[in-house]
C-alpha cells in the first residue's frame, strides 16, 4: 500500500483555507498530521478524518 502524504501549501489548497489557517489549526490540535523534523505532512487519511470530523449532516 503507497502512502502519499502532502506538505502544508497542498493541504490548504485542498482545503480552501490559507496556510496561516492550517498552521493555526495544526497548533491548536484541530487536525492530525505528521511530523518529520521541521516538515509538516499529512497523510490522505488524516484529511479524510479531519474533513469527515467537521461535516454538518442535515437532517
Amino acid at each position: 500500500m503507497d502512502n502519499k502524504y502532502y506538505p502544508v501549501f497542498e493541504v490548504a489548497l485542498k482545503l480552501h483555507i490559507s496556510e496561516s489557517t492550517l498552521y493555526r489549526w495544526i497548533h491548536q490540535k484541530k487536525i492530525s498530521h505528521i511530523k518529520i523534523g521541521s516538515r509538516v505532512l499529512f497523510s490522505q487519511e488524516n484529511i479524510d478524518e479531519f474533513i469527515n470530523n467537521n461535516t454538518v449532516n442535515i437532517e
